[in-house]
């Protein structure tokens, strides 16, 4: 009770400091705060949280479902509230983890490889397969019908082939087809495709069977889910490569989670399915089941010994193929990684290994009820202090003393209006985390510690130096790539404007009639509120993948856009004109030609002109999708952790759209 009055207490306060910025306040109210400290677990009012995360190698949706019994029993088994967390990117998952985002998570071989290293995680167990078995393939796939047969019709490096490569911490969709496929060969997929993008296995799956790209990378495990959960997919896609074995994913804890925690998860994942009665034991592998899991065997990091070793193997192969190190820059590169690789196959891979063992925790006890997830207390109080503040707003809005005197339902609307927005602020307080912003000032130092990875590691002259030419090396595959992305931007504004004139004028209703304006608004609304990587997607279904998608979704979009100010600026023009022009005799299109338009020019030209600024920056989130220019090699670089590629390809981000601005607004001044 004294939590929930403090939580009150608190909102009003912010209710108050907002009162003093728009002349109102109100209150927030939501129990829903919980707490990772080992001491709520003495208060049986409350139950602990911990995060778990879950790498989405298929669709959200299938893993919500299928996942849900699985937290469930955990959270039975442990006592603790096990909140899930769904990520398809691998990068977002490893960084939670190193900042206590989440405290365990299931990981693939790869990406607990990175968790480890990165996150400060240690590997404490590993799934196995409904059958008992404790590995599985990576595959490369193609369309049912296509005329690709093997490995080596891919690999002609013709430029015509659309890869779809995992993302870049995913073991079967990225570390086995590099190692085992490209370094031996020295082939660099970007170079050798017509284009690369990266997805999760589910997502490469469907646009092999849909034809938007032509092999991409999957394993034998996804390929079995999606037989069961999307056989339609399954039938339209055949395998033509399988790799040796890979190990199983490993359940991957923070190193510095207490031991009490540490016991009760072990407890478990290594007891769920193996005890109770055998009606529990088969409830527990019906559960397991959707999520293709067998039983869970203990682990430790010596589990990525044979993943930090396929690493070096790709390493090596790709430093003796590597055309830009001189020979002296090969050896000894050739050497470190042989040195690397002697210490790895003698057990020693500089990951600290975690002990196995099951310590025996005590479960049993009935779980805590969950709380109502409406606090009724707290709502009633920001009811009544809603109350409170109509009336002090319409007591401060009375007219007092000699002046005009505003009517009492104007000064109610007003009242409602100004509470409303404050109400409404209240509302969203908690769903949009604003609760959590103290965060912001407390982890400002784990900030500060990402941020600092962009920048050379100390101060010497050989880190300075090193530093300086992996910037130098970004740069030179950042500048092309941004000169396609403004190029994009170019061509996708230059349709749009041409587009958005007669769908502007069709828009103004002192132009065209009321059945011709609502329909085209209407039309505009649509243009406008569907963001542009679901309109590449739909252009990517018709000219694949490449910048062409990302013109297209750009030039929709800011039609949309430029549509609604052409028309904007169209009913403000002065009347005069069009009356002189419309006393010649002139038909309505001349009015529009001589009358119209020569009033909105100059101010079309600079809604052209800030909508280009617009798209230069939009069309690098394009890359994201394999929609072309500089937004895919900044995703590849930030999802590999690679921070000084990140930063040279950030540096020629900003300086183009900075340059853009200067430009932009050269002309404007020029123009309007």
């Amino acid at each position: 009770m004294i939590r929930l009055m403090s939580q009150i207490f608190v909102r009003l306060t912010l209710l108050l400091m907002l009162a003093g910025l728009a002349s109102c306040s109100a209150p927030t109210g939501d129990d829903s705060e919980t707490t990772t400290s080992p001491a709520a677990l003495a208060d049986p009012g409350e139950r602990r949280t911990l995060n778990f995360g879950i790498i989405a190698t298929e669709s959200s949706s299938n893993l919500e479902s299928n996942w849900r019994p699985f937290i469930a029993a955990m959270s039975e088994w442990t006592g603790y509230d096990i909140q899930p967390f769904y990520a398809s990117d691998y990068a977002g998952m490893i960084q939670a983890m190193r900042y206590g985002s989440i405290q365990v998570a299931w990981f693939s071989n790869f990406s607990g490889l990175q968790a480890v290293r990165l996150g400060g995680g240690q590997v404490f167990a590993k799934a196995t397969y409904p059958d008992g078995s404790e590995g599985y393939n990576s595959v490369l796939i193609v369309p049912a019908d296509s005329p690709i047969r093997s490995v080596e019709d891919i690999l002609t490096c013709d430029g015509t082939i659309d890869f779809g490569m995992g993302d870049p911490n995913s073991t079967s969709g990225y570390l086995v087809p590099s190692a085992f496929i490209f370094a031996p060969r020295g082939i660099d997929p970007s170079e050798c495709f017509n284009s690369v993008r990266n997805a999760n296995h589910e997502a490469n799956a469907v646009a092999v069977a849909n034809g938007l790209i032509d092999v991409g990378t999957n394993n034998t495990t996804n390929m079995t889910l999606l037989q069961r959960t999307r056989p339609d997919i399954a039938a339209q896609i055949r395998v033509i490569w399988t790799s040796p074995p890979i190990q199983t994913d490993p359940i991957i804890w923070r190193s510095d989670l207490d031991e009490e925690a540490k016991q009760r998860l072990q407890y478990f994942f290594m007891n769920y399915g193996r005890m109770g009665t055998p009606e529990e034991i088969a409830e527990a592998r019906e559960v397991l089941d959707p999520l293709y899991f067998g039983l869970f065997l203990p682990s430790s990091n010596a589990h990525l010994d044979p993943i930090v070793q396929l690493e070096i193997v790709r390493d090596l192969t790709e430093a003796r193929n590597d055309p830009d190190l001189s020979e002296a820059e090969r050896e000894t590169r050739v050497a470190e990684l042989r040195a690397r690789l002697a210490e790895v196959e003698a057990g020693n891979t500089g990951l600290i290994s975690q002990a196995s063992a099951v310590g025996d925790v005590q479960t049993d006890a009935p779980a805590q009820a969950h709380a109502s997830s409406v606090n009724w207390i707290a709502s009633g109080a920001m009811l009544g202090l809603a109350l409170v503040l109509l009336t002090l707003l319409l007591w401060a809005s009375a007219p007092r003393g000699p002046g005009p005197r505003v009517p009492l339902m104007e000064r109610i609307a007003n009242a409602v209006i100004a509470a409303g927005v404050i109400i409404i602020l209240v509302w969203s307080f908690d769903s949009a985390d604003m609760d959590r912003a103290y965060l912001l000032v407390e982890n400002a130092g784990d900030m500060g510690e990402f941020i600092a990875g962009f920048f050379p590691e100390n101060l010497s002259a050989a880190s300075r130096t090193a530093y300086s030419q992996n910037l130098m090396h970004g740069f030179s595959e950042a500048i092309p790539q941004m000169i396609v992305t403004v190029q994009i931007a170019i061509w996708g504004t230059f349709i749009a404007v041409f587009a958005a004139i007669p769908f502007g004028l069709l828009s103004a209703r002192n132009v065209a009639p009321n059945w011709v304006v609502q329909p085209v608004r209407r039309l505009m609304d649509v243009f406008r509120s569907i963001n542009e990587l679901i309109i590449a997607l739909v252009f990517i279904a018709a000219v694949g993948l490449g910048p062409l998608a990302g013109v297209m979704a750009l030039a929709v979009h800011t039609t949309g856009v430029l549509a609604k100010l052409f028309s904007e600026a169209v009913e403000a023009v002065d009347n005069g004109p069009v009356e002189g022009v419309r006393a010649t005799g002139a038909m309505p299109l001349h009015e529009v030609i001589w009358a119209v338009i020569p009033q909105v020019a100059p101010l079309w030209t600079s809604f052209g002109l800030y909508r280009f600024e617009s798209n230069a920056r939009s069309a690098t989130v394009l890359g994201l999708i394999g929609a072309g220019g500089i937004g895919q090699i900044l995703f590849e670089a930030v999802r590999a952790f690679d921070y000084q590629r990140t930063a040279a390809i950030v540096i020629v981000i900003v300086v183009a759209v900075s340059a853009i601005d200067l430009l932009s607004q050269l002309l404007r001044k020029r123009l309007v």
